[in-house]
């Protein structure tokens, strides 16, 4: 089910109404709920401005958005942008064609199944010599009319619909109606005429067959005649036969009807078995179709699952359409069904007393209603409930289900563990299963906090600096980390971190350090909450970064080792201090750490590498242009293909060339290949220094600077 939230009247208490929309499809059996609307309504998005939709109340992997990069994108252009990659779908253009010329559709990413994981592909549509063959069923002389069933349907360049135009003899052609008839499963085409939309007339009926091809031409194929009579004698002969109900399972709540001792005499189209359940009237009445079997006899298996999972005495009706296509009631039974309660077992296993781990394994699982997801909710004794959690188990692949549980996970707890065992049913209820407990002992546990160097890059000069808090251990207010390439602690640089976990990790990079070579000393210094510090020496790490020494592939690499760095974070801060360390200011203003801060990230990387007369230095996109200008290097077509270590701009408030509005986000081209700009630029989405691509010419691209490079 999907809720189309595009009308501007919806906008006011939109979070607080949605949410009472979802409530309401669940209640009602909708649980496969998304959300349409466009970028520019959610506050997960690209654009300037955030939209009033809270995607985290409803999950972002829920919501179809719709954003139009230009005017007309190819899907496979769009498969490569990756717009709202974080959404369930995309909708990336409303001008798609299926047909040159005709009319124009939406077109959509699927980034999560939701829309096509059940899908089957169109078969292609067949070409070849023409062919077609006429064949009249089920003349029904009482009523008045007849089928008209085409086979061997083939023509050059294929068939996209088939037309038959009947008339009768009487009057000329007065009563002339063209049909359109429709596609079957085994690939022939069929269409009821009746004799009362062709004024009743009787006797000789003529029937012509025509293709409407896939190029839009219509052509003529073949043509029969029949006689048609009305009211003419039928067989008064009363249908009949024998219903019993077999294999009656009590465990997947399911019984088949076997009709049996079959009569029909005016033939025998179809039989039916109309079922339902006493609970609630016919609330959960269906119409199942009978198979023939081998033996003549028909078979309906029946499936509570399809009644609302009714239980107690269900009414099982038989009825068979004959060949005129009349339905006739035959007989009756009833039985009744009772289901099974849920099924599952718990197995506590690999309960590892050194690690403080073990694993839940769940058996048996079975429940009536069918099983959507297993959850595993596991709390210790110590503190009542306070370290509760809900686990998703794993189905393995010999059907069971597992959980891996670990003691750090529930504040390093030992002792009692409940284990308690819950199904997600295929109607979207929770249902109790089982519960257990185990016993959890934890060896390993620490007290003391540690602080390591991992993930260490030579070539790249980086390395990063890790420190984990022991979890029965002190708080931990804030981390430093003091680091230096030179016996005298020149190039000193401080790295500060707040913990936002038990793990903690500070990245290193020479390019701080004026990308000296040699070895890199680090001392850490950890602030705990109760006012004490703790140090630690980490000794030397040899770092020899590749020197480069023209000025392009310089920027270029300053940019490429900032790559990850995130709003708030110690490189983000240093950046900040970097940039209001340069005095007199632009336009007199001192950055701070809440402030957008692509331009910040641009004019950073020039004044490290002592390159800042080549660009100037702002903070303001649109204000940065008109140095661009002053210096010569700025380039109004956004259009033309850019070079690396050009410096790009974008305006997202417009998605057309030429785009000459006002500029809100800037970056710097890293490279070009195959018609494609490839970018890193900083507070990218979600405030984070990113690789990005764009399409040359792509319709947000404002325009470019070219620095005079030595």
């Amino acid at each position: 089910m999907v809720n189309d939230m595009e009308d501007a009247k919806m906008k006011d208490n939109i979070n607080r109404n949605t949410l009472a929309w979802a409530d309401e499809m669940r209640k009602n059996g909708y649980t496969n709920l998304m959300y349409y609307t466009s970028a520019s309504w959610i506050d997960e998005n690209n654009l300037r401005g955030k939209g009033p939709v809270k995607t985290a109340q409803f999950g972002l992997e829920n919501f179809w958005v719709a954003q139009y990069p230009t005017a007309k994108l190819s899907a496979n252009d769009a498969k490569t942008l990756r717009y709202n990659g974080r959404a369930g779908a995309w909708q990336f253009t409303s001008q798609a064609e299926l047909l040159p010329g005709k009319h124009v559709f939406d077109h959509s990413v699927d980034y999560t199944g939701r829309f096509t994981s059940q899908a089957k592909p169109v078969p292609e549509v067949a070409k070849g010599p023409l062919s077609g063959k006429i064949s009249i069923e089920n003349n029904d002389s009482l009523a008045g009319r007849f089928d008209v069933v085409i086979s061997n349907v083939l023509a050059p360049q294929g068939v996209a619909s088939v037309s038959v135009p009947v008339w009768s003899d009487d009057n000329g052609q007065d009563d002339l109606i063209w049909h359109h008839a429709t596609r079957q499963q085994d690939g022939r085409y069929r269409v009821t005429v009746k004799a009362s939309d062709h004024n009743n007339s009787t006797g000789k009926y003529h029937v012509h067959l025509y293709y409407t091809q896939l190029n839009g031409e219509q052509i003529g194929v073949t043509a029969t005649t029949t006689e048609v009579s009305i009211g003419k004698t039928v067989n008064k002969g009363k249908p009949s036969g024998r219903v019993t109900i077999e294999n009656n399972n009590s465990t997947t709540g399911t019984f088949d009807a076997v009709i049996r001792d079959v009569v029909s005499p005016n033939g025998l189209n179809e039989v039916l078995v109309p079922t339902w359940s006493e609970v609630n009237g016919q609330d959960d009445l269906v119409w199942h179709k009978a198979v023939k079997q081998a033996d003549g006899s028909y078979r309906a298996t029946i499936k509570s699952s399809e009644h609302k999972n009714s239980q107690g005495k269900y009414q099982v009706h038989v009825h068979y359409v004959d060949g005129s296509g009349q339905r006739r009631y035959v007989t009756e039974t009833s039985t009744q069904l009772k289901l099974s309660q849920p099924t599952g077992k718990v197995n506590i296993q690999n309960n590892n007393k050194e690690t403080g781990t073990f694993d839940v394994v769940v058996t048996d699982v079975f429940s009536p209603k069918g099983v959507q997801s297993v959850q595993v909710p596991v709390w210790s004794d110590q503190g009542g409930q306070d370290d509760l959690i809900w686990y998703n188990a794993t189905r393995q692949s010999d059907g069971s289900y597992k959980a891996s549980i670990k003691a750090e996970n529930h504040k390093n707890s030992t002792g009692t563990y409940h284990v308690h065992l819950y199904y997600i049913q295929n109607d979207g209820s929770r249902i109790g299963v089982h519960s257990t407990t185990t016993q959890v002992e934890y060896h390993n546990l620490t007290h003391k906090t540690k602080a390591y160097i991992k993930d260490v890059n030579s070539q790249t000069g980086t390395f990063t600096v890790a420190v984990d808090q022991s979890a029965q251990g002190k708080r931990i207010k804030n981390i430093r980390a003091a680091v230096w390439p030179q016996a005298h602690q020149e190039n000193l640089s401080w790295y500060t971190q707040t913990p936002a976990g038990g793990h903690t990790e500070i990245g290193i990079a020479a390019v701080n350090h004026g990308n000296k070579q040699g070895d890199y000393t680090t001392h850490v210094y950890v602030d705990y909450t109760d006012g004490s510090v703790e140090g630690f020496n980490l000794g030397q790490t040899r770092l020899m970064p590749h020197q480069v020494t023209d000025q392009k592939n310089r920027v270029i690499r300053a940019a490429s080792n900032l790559v990850g760095t995130s709003t708030g974070s110690a490189a983000h801060q240093r950046m900040v201090e970097d940039y209001n360390s340069v005095k007199p200011l632009p336009v007199g203003y001192a950055v701070k750490n809440t402030d957008d801060w692509c331009d910040i990230f641009v004019t950073v990387v020039f004044q490290r590498e002592g390159l800042s007369h080549l660009v100037g230095r702002e903070c303001g996109v649109e204000r940065h242009i008109q140095i661009f200008k002053k210096l010569g290097i700025w380039n109004e077509d956004g259009t033309t293909t850019p070079q690396s270590g050009d410096i790009i701009t974008f305006n997202w408030d417009k998605d057309t060339q030429q785009n000459d509005g006002w500029a809100d986000h800037i970056g710097i081209v890293e490279r070009v290949e195959n018609g494609w700009i490839h970018t890193i630029e900083g507070n990218s989405s979600n405030g984070v220094v990113r690789r990005n691509t764009y399409r040359v010419g792509h319709g947000n691209i404002r325009g470019f600077a070219r620095p005079h490079y030595q």
